[in-house]
């Protein structure tokens, strides 16, 4: 891969993971993890309002996150392609193992706490 290639690469990744990294647009992304959903349904899961979710989901959709589809009266959103689905849970578990690991250690390697005795009465 030229470098030139790698560079456009680099940018499309880092735009599409600045699209998810919004905790707000996460939340979003999670709720259409299973199934496609209205902006109503959407906005109710991820615990935001109707006009936010909708801002959110419009930026998704210009960054090819997710789809719009039209429904008869509602439209209907999901994410665009399974694999970033798989994608984003190879990363939870990724980060799960190291929060894991970190708090192994910080457990080893906390000091030894003696603790206070009780005194009982005679």
């Amino acid at each position: 891969m030229s470098h030139a290639m790698r560079e456009a690469s680099c940018e499309l990744l880092g735009d599409f993971f600045a699209t998810l990294g919004h905790a707000t647009r996460m939340r979003i992304f999670c709720a259409l993890q299973h199934e496609a959903k209205t902006v109503t349904e959407i906005a109710s899961e991820a615990g935001v309002s109707i006009t936010n979710a909708s801002q959110h989901l419009r930026m998704m959709r210009d960054r090819g996150a997710v789809i719009a589809e039209k429904r008869a009266q509602n439209v209907h959103y999901r994410i665009a392609d399974p694999r970033f689905i798989e994608a984003a849970m190879l990363i939870r578990e990724a980060l799960s193992q190291r929060f894991r690991e970190n708090a192994a250690q910080a457990s080893a390697r906390a000091p030894w706490r003696k603790t206070a005795k009780v005194l009982q009465p005679a």
